[in-house]
C-alpha cells in the first residue's frame, strides 16, 4: 500500500481545527474507566489522531469523538485566516534556515514545510505547532504592548519600600519547578512589577484585570523577560481591592 501523502497547509489546518476543538494541545489521548460499561471511554483524544480522522477519515478515532461530541469536524473561517499566518511565519523562517540559524523544533518544522510532503509519521510534529505559533504571537504582542507603555518609566520605589498601588496583570504562568503563580503586571504609571503567588489566576485576579495591592518591594533590576524594561519585583503582597 502507498504512504499516503498530505500537503504541508491541509495537515497545518487539520491540526489548528484539532487544537481549537482541544482548546490547546494534547499529546496522548486519555481515557477513563466507566463501571457502568466496564469499558475505557475517552476524556480526550491526541490531536495528531484527531489530524488523521480529519484528512484520511475512518479510523479508530472516529467512534471517540462521537462519544464526545466532536463531530463533524470541520474548517472556519478563522481556521484558514490562522492557518496563513502560520504559513507566513514559516516562509519567513528561509533566511534562518540559510544561515543555518534555525535549531531544533523550529527546523524540524520548517524541514517538513520545504517538502511539501507530508506523512502520517509527522502528525505528532506538527500537532502542537498551532498553540506553540499562538504562544509565540501572544508573546510578541505583549513585548510590544509594554515597551510602548512601560519604556521610559521607572521603578516603583527601593528594595525595603511598602507600597500601596494599582496593577493591571498582562501575563501570568503557573511554575510547576517552584509549584508557583507567577504574575507580571503594570501600574497606572506604567512601571513593570512582577511577583510569586501561591494563588491562582481564579483565586486573585485574571489576566486583564486591575487589583489595589500592598507589597513590599523586593528587588528591582532590568527586565529578564522584557528587554529595555525596568521591573519591581514584589513580595508579601496582599490584595486589598
Amino acid at each position: 500500500m502507498a504512504k499516503q501523502v498530505f500537503k504541508f497547509k491541509d495537515v497545518i489546518i487539520a491540526g489548528i481545527i484539532a487544537d481549537r476543538v482541544n482548546k490547546g494541545y494534547v499529546k496522548e489521548s486519555n481515557y477513563k474507566y466507566d463501571q457502568e460499561s466496564e469499558t475505557y471511554i475517552p476524556t480526550s483524544i491526541a490531536n495528531k489522531n484527531i489530524m488523521r480522522e480529519i484528512l484520511t477519515q475512518g479510523t479508530t478515532a472516529r467512534n471517540e469523538l462521537l462519544l464526545l461530541g466532536q463531530l463533524p469536524l470541520g474548517a472556519t473561517n478563522k481556521d484558514f485566516k490562522l492557518a496563513d499566518q502560520i504559513v507566513d511565519h514559516i516562509e519567513g523562517l528561509a533566511l534562518k534556515a540559510l544561515t543555518d540559524e534555525l535549531q531544533g523544533y523550529e527546523k524540524s518544522i520548517y524541514n517538513v514545510y520545504e517538502t511539501d510532503e507530508v506523512t502520517t509519521f509527522d502528525f505528532g510534529l506538527i500537532a502542537s505547532f498551532p498553540s506553540s505559533y499562538k504562544r509565540g504571537a501572544k508573546s510578541e504582542k505583549l513585548e510590544l504592548q509594554i515597551a510602548k507603555l512601560c519604556s521610559d518609566s521607572g521603578y516603583i520605589g527601593k528594595a525595603g519600600d511598602k507600597i500601596e498601588t494599582d496593577i493591571k496583570i498582562v501575563k501570568h504562568i503557573f511554575s510547576r519547578n517552584y509549584n508557583s503563580h507567577i504574575y507580571t503586571g503594570i501600574t497606572t504609571d506604567n512601571e513593570l512589577v512582577s511577583f510569586w503567588s501561591q494563588k491562582s489566576p481564579e483565586e486573585l485576579v485574571k489576566v486583564g484585570k486591575t487589583m489595589t495591592v500592598k507589597a513590599k518591594i523586593k528587588n528591582t533590576s532590568m527586565s529578564r523577560f522584557f528587554p529595555g524594561i525596568k521591573e519591581t519585583q514584589l513580595n508579601y503582597l496582599k490584595k486589598v481591592a
